[in-house]
């Protein structure tokens, strides 16, 4: 029986609402349903069994590192709904970025074993360039700093830069209704993207996400921008705030990778080509994020970051 999908009101992101619009959709369901609930529906189990392996791969110097260790070490988070969130019960990780890296080492493997080291956003190049990672998985964002850097993957996420306000919030709409406001975002490639798309904005920086959605809701800023992805899983739980329809601008992800193992790179490259032309991707997609959001993001078209 195929999986009932739980749709994401865009308008209202708090999964309380969510889950009203699941229970009134169907008098089958319970009339109330627990956050817990829908998100344990997310798991990517299903489409990483069916993930495809790689053949005669060459044996680069960080495909022979993986290989001996018997793992692939990605850095990542363990705290982000639908995309990499981990169970402390049960140790087990959930979502589309764990199940990216799960594929990734399955692809390289055979197996999908997965060593998933915490990581911020500050620390990510370093790890690669100094070797305690193999691959960064994370909504690790492409852009030219990050990319003189490291070495990225072709992208396998496209996502859009989102809006989040208050859930009385009256005056906002758009995208263009953010001129001459604050606006809440963290250095980097989400403050980039703001000024790149709406530069009549006031950008106000702040560390981390979690800042950024107190300061929205103290009425410090009038919106909180950050990709949609992203702004997703930091609110899906969240019933004061809501994640607006309104998008601008493109953000894509990719699978970070240190620069001295070109050849690693084309594998990277050929695996998400492979995933997305073999129907894994919307595999993937469709029981993760999908749970939660019923319109897609545009398929990934892989070629060169």
């Amino acid at each position: 029986m195929a999986r009932r999908r739980h749709r994401l009101v865009p308008a209202v992101a708090g999964l309380a609402a969510l889950l009203v619009a699941a229970a009134c959709s169907s008098s089958a369901e319970p009339a109330e349903r627990s956050a817990t609930n829908v998100l344990a529906e997310v798991d990517q189990s299903a489409a990483v069994e069916q993930g495809p392996v790689g053949e005669n791969l060459p044996l680069t110097p960080t495909v022979q590192r993986i290989r001996e260790r018997g793992s692939l070490v990605a850095a990542g988070v363990l705290s982000s709904p639908v995309f990499a969130l981990q169970d402390p019960a049960t140790g087990r990780i959930s979502g589309f970025d764990a199940g990216i890296a799960q594929l990734l080492a399955k692809y390289i493997l055979g197996e999908p074993n997965v060593e998933t080291k915490t990581s911020g956003a500050e620390t990510r190049e370093s790890l690669l360039q100094n070797g305690s990672v193999d691959v960064v998985v994370s909504t690790y964002s492409i852009t030219e700093a990050r990319d003189r850097l490291i070495d990225f993957s072709t992208p396998y996420y496209i996502a859009q830069s989102g809006i989040v306000v208050r859930s009385d919030e009256t005056r906002i709409e758009d995208a263009g209704d953010l001129a001459g406001m604050k606006v809440a975002t963290q250095p980097g490639a989400a403050e980039e993207a703001l000024r790149r798309g709406i530069p009549e904005a006031e950008p106000i920086l702040f560390e981390t996400s979690s800042e950024c959605l107190e300061a929205l809701r103290q009425g410090r800023v009038d919106a909180w921008s950050q990709n949609n992805a992203s702004l997703l899983s930091k609110i899906v739980q969240e019933t004061d705030v809501m994640l607006l329809p309104a998008t601008y601008g493109t953000v894509e992800f990719g699978i970070g990778m240190s620069e001295d193992d070109p050849e690693f790179k084309e594998i990277v490259d050929e695996f998400v080509r492979t995933i997305v032309a073999d129907g894994t991707w919307q595999r993937l997609w469709d029981d993760t994020v999908g749970v939660v959001q019923d319109e897609p993001p545009v398929l990934p078209t892989p070629g060169s970051p």
